[in-house]
């Protein structure tokens, strides 16, 4: 299991089902993995998911992702206890509601 800190200095768990989860459903994820921290800790914008207020979507604009412009997003869970990464997958826009 990894660990990260997010924006507000709270923990963020990303299990190894969960890896295997979004390189699986997105393999240009893989040579991405270095940019979770720092997506988590300085997003671009924080949004909540439209479908479940418990979930929070993280981005982060990097100039280089497949040869554009594209955001990194991390979309997490947040629980009392403890925060864990669903997904995570490159976007050209940002998405859900204003958080």
């Amino acid at each position: 299991m990894r660990r990260y800190m997010d924006d507000r200095g709270d923990e963020v768990q990303l299990t190894d089902e969960r890896l295997d989860h979004i390189l699986g459903r997105h393999p240009e994820m893989e040579h991405q993995l270095h940019r979770i921290a720092p997506t988590l800790a300085k997003p671009d914008a924080v949004t909540t998911s439209r479908s479940n207020p418990t979930v929070r979507l993280y981005h982060r604009l990097y100039q280089d992702l497949r040869g554009r412009n594209r955001y990194l997003c991390l979309v997490v869970k947040r629980r009392r206890d403890h925060s864990f990464i669903l997904t995570g997958y490159l976007s050209r826009r940002i998405k859900g509601d204003s958080a």
